[in-house]
């Protein structure tokens, strides 16, 4: 099993990575109907060097807009600051988070431990217990290509959250 994807969206995640230092970054790959990918830099609504989360607001704009080009989510990524680009145990309780109907979504973690950044692709699935998930490295083939780069930010409208949506 592998992943493909473009040195572009690669450089991407790490350049993210380096910007949200001390905390962790996040955000998503989606995949549309045509192959064609977009990367979305999420918040971190946890803002913590340990931990992340992607704003309930910011997931539902997702899946609106990846739903609304027939296409799928096809990767979370985030950072890890000082260990390596291996899923932890709570990255393994948020994935279980991310299931739905259709194949979870690969993940794929860029660790600053190290120089130069290591960023590697995992699989994670249900595991053999009850509620409990599995984590598999893949290989990760990285190809030349171009990709659509999208940043969500939260911003206040009549007194009301909202996602805003920006070219990179």
């Amino acid at each position: 099993m592998s992943l493909t994807l473009p040195q572009v969206l690669i450089d991407e995640m790490v350049a993210h990575s380096r910007a949200d230092l001390p905390n962790e970054c996040c955000g998503v790959i989606g995949r549309d109907a045509d192959g064609a990918l977009t990367l979305w830099r999420a918040t971190n609504d946890e803002a913590s060097p340990w931990r992340f989360n992607i704003p309930a607001p910011q997931l539902l704009h997702l899946y609106n807009k990846i739903d609304a080009a027939d296409g799928d989510m096809l990767v979370i990524y985030h950072s890890h600051v000082a260990s390596e680009a291996r899923p932890s145990p709570t990255d393994l309780r948020i994935a279980r988070l991310h299931k739905g109907a259709d194949e979870w979504p690969y993940w794929v973690l860029v660790s600053l431990a190290t120089e130069p950044p290591s960023v590697r692709a995992w699989r994670i699935d249900d595991g053999d217990e009850p509620d409990s998930v599995q984590a598999a490295e893949i290989e990760l083939i990285i190809s030349d290509g171009a990709a659509d780069r999208r940043l969500l930010e939260m911003i206040e409208v009549d007194g009301r959250p909202r996602v805003q949506e920006t070219s990179l």
